[in-house]
């Protein structure tokens, strides 16, 4: 077995991550693993043979352009907090169900439509609506409202908005008037998938009896949680986790095959172009590539400024050539493309393979060469 040295295998852009597997399959077809050396995994898997180096970037749009928001009263328990990932399916708040402490008489049940229009200050505004009206088709939740619209299809002048806002909830409800037997009475609104099905004008509710079913708030969507505390709600923010290649084209290995097991290897692989060096022929990875690839795969130390000063003034000009003084491109050397003020951030192009990469870095991961 040879010393074992980087190489770099060119795919087509977007293909690396499913040559990245079609490699690893193949090397353990031909009982190849000795001859690699590993690589920590991602959390999909414990350790990997090829490595597609990656960086993830938090955005609180989703695809779609909209941020995933959920509104969450304070009579939830709240199952998470700020700043902890969540997948898909977790749960995020719980309330529990509900019981009467004394004995009760269902006075009347009215089904409602619940409008909450949200202001630009975050405070809210609810509509209760008679559902015999019917909503308009345009009153959807993430909808912008103004002063005089109306919400009903017959455009009633009991149910216009009074607000320049969004709408952020839009359910069906039950107004439920309860009369208990010390002759007090009380009117709750609920909405009606929570409601126990036996809960009828007339029924006479024991102690202890549920009035409302447990609910559960689960997240849809996979990412780090914000969670922001208003008047009346607190707001639970699912920010996207977007992974993005750092080199396309390219999946990267520290292996100690001869050169014709690297291109058995390789041989017939759909989305394979090459190793860098030539198809016959392929070279190592040496100097500085060496060491970003090393970092990014975790196998070496990440530089880190000695020092983080506070806000600075910007010493630097767009077309400079700067010196990267930490993070995995350190020791690299580039050119300013942008320099935003407000975030205090640059992107710096460097040079990858004869490629130019965009890197974004901080006024600190720079210095003037």
């Amino acid at each position: 077995m040879q010393r074992k040295k980087w190489y770099a295998i060119q795919t087509y852009a977007g293909s690396e991550l499913r040559v990245k597997r079609q490699l690893e399959e193949r090397v353990r077809q031909l009982g190849l693993e000795r001859y690699f050396t590993p690589i920590p995994g991602n959390g999909e898997q414990e350790q990997e043979l090829f490595f597609v180096p990656v960086e993830e970037v938090i955005t609180s749009r989703s695809r779609r352009g909209r941020a995933t928001e959920y509104r969450v009263p304070y009579e939830y328990d709240l199952m998470v907090k700020t700043n902890e990932r969540v997948q898909r399916g977790d749960l995020l708040a719980r309330r529990p169900p509900r019981h009467l402490e004394k004995l009760a008489q269902v006075q009347s049940v009215e089904s409602l439509w619940r409008v909450v229009v949200e202001l630009p200050n975050r405070s809210e505004v609810e509509y209760l609506i008679p559902q015999g009206h019917g909503l308009r088709r345009d009153v959807r939740v993430g909808e912008r409202v103004r002063p005089g619209m109306p919400l009903t299809r017959d455009a009633s002048d009991r149910f216009m908005v009074e607000v320049r806002g969004q709408v952020v909830e839009r359910e069906r409800v039950r107004r439920v008037a309860l009369r208990y037997e010390d002759g007090t009475d009380e009117v709750r609104i609920m909405p009606e998938s929570y409601i126990p099905p036996r809960l009828k004008e007339g029924v006479r509710l024991e102690a202890g009896a549920e009035i409302e079913r447990e609910h559960k708030l689960y997240s849809r969507a996979t990412g780090l949680l914000k969670v922001k505390e208003y008047k009346e709600k607190r707001l639970v923010t699912v920010q996207r986790i977007e992974r993005r290649r750092l080199i396309p084209g390219y999946v990267f290995t520290k292996m100690g095959l001869d050169e014709e097991q690297m291109r058995e290897l390789i041989a017939g692989l759909d989305g394979v172009i090459r190793y860098v060096g030539s198809r016959m022929h392929p070279l190592p990875i040496e100097g500085k590539e060496m060491q970003f690839i090393q970092r990014k795969a975790g196998l070496a130390e990440i530089p880190v400024s000695e020092s983080r000063r506070p806000k600075v003034e910007v010493e630097f000009e767009v077309g400079e050539v700067v010196q990267i003084v930490e993070g995995p491109f350190a020791d690299f050397t580039g050119e300013i493309k942008e320099i935003d003020k407000d975030a205090e951030e640059v992107v710096v192009t460097v040079k990858i393979f004869g490629r130019e990469t965009p890197v974004r870095l901080s006024f600190d991961g720079i210095e003037k060469v």
